[in-house]
């Protein structure tokens, strides 16, 4: 891969302007419209909202690769900012995601629902509700945890604290009609960020490999929202390349990764229809081809 493509790209913290600025928008209007079909427009906003939610996280998950700046201070100063938001321990989502990666579909891979290996039940029962409420909980429960492992309390913690303040505060401040509906936008953000979550791997083999992992040729969609990680097969083979780079990485890796058997999917919403009609559960194949290792 040529060294170009693992410079990182200067502009793309800047989006996170855009994200709080639509967010802003779509909850000053959603909860101040009153007119004609007011149920489906305040939806709108809702999902509108929710978005901007799931693209700040996008841009946590680039800061966590060292991908928003040069210096790797100002990717963490931009991290532990973003982890406010999404009230999630900076520290810890760090080290498990990057966890994730050097042991990904292992027991050792914190960010995986099937491992441990459990009851069948069990499994059944953990992947639907990971399906609904998996990022949420990750997010404020698993990712302090972890930190506590990893670091002193005080920066370990102080994320989830300081976002407990900023949404009490909110609370205060806000119009209880603007309060309310950045609640029901925080529940839809975390409900289509599981959603979005479970379809990058459950319900594929069960191995450290590429075929584990979809790409999605929604590019669009990707850059504005999840900052590239649609291209998730490409981002576990080459996890130092920033998310926008990784647009061209695909199409030089594309033929290679088609005869390799890796998935590709034109967007997340038809692969989670696909896989709930076919596979309701998300659980893994019981049997596989031959698998494609990771690129460590």
């Amino acid at each position: 891969m040529a060294p170009e493509h693992f410079v990182p790209v200067a502009w793309q913290k800047w989006k996170l302007v855009g994200y709080l600025a639509v967010l802003a928008l779509s909850i000053i209007f959603g909860s101040a419209y009153a007119g004609p079909l007011a149920a489906p427009v305040k939806v709108f906003f809702v999902v509108l909202g929710a978005l901007q939610f799931i693209g700040v996280f996008g841009l946590m998950h680039e800061s966590a690769h060292g991908h928003l700046a040069a210096s790797r201070k100002v990717n963490r100063w931009l991290g532990e900012a973003m982890s406010v938001i999404v009230g999630t321990s900076y520290p810890g989502y760090r080290a498990a995601h990057l966890t994730h990666h050097a042991k990904f579909r292992t027991e050792a891979d914190p960010q995986e629902i099937i491992f441990p290996r459990r009851s069948a039940p069990a499994t059944m029962a953990l992947l639907t509700v990971a399906s609904v409420v998996g990022a949420p909980v990750f997010l404020l429960v698993r990712a302090p945890i972890i930190a506590l492992k990893h670091t002193g309390v005080v920066r370990a913690l102080w994320g989830p604290v300081a976002a407990v303040a900023l949404y009490a505060t909110l609370s205060q401040v806000l119009p209880s009609a603007q309060w309310y509906f950045l609640l029901w936008t925080l529940i839809a953000g975390s409900v289509l960020g599981s959603l979005n979550d479970m379809v990058y791997h459950q319900g594929l083999v069960a191995e450290d490999t590429l075929q584990a992992c979809t790409s999605f040729d929604c590019d669009l969609f990707g850059q504005v929202f999840l900052s590239g990680a649609n291209r998730h097969a490409e981002h576990h083979a080459y996890p130092d390349v920033p998310g926008p780079r990784l647009v061209k990485v695909a199409k030089v890796l594309r033929e290679d990764f088609h005869a390799r058997g890796i998935p590709y999917e034109r967007s997340f919403t038809v692969a989670y229809l696909r896989r709930f009609t076919t596979n309701p559960l998300f659980l893994p194949p019981r049997s596989a081809v031959e698998p494609v290792r990771v690129e460590k």
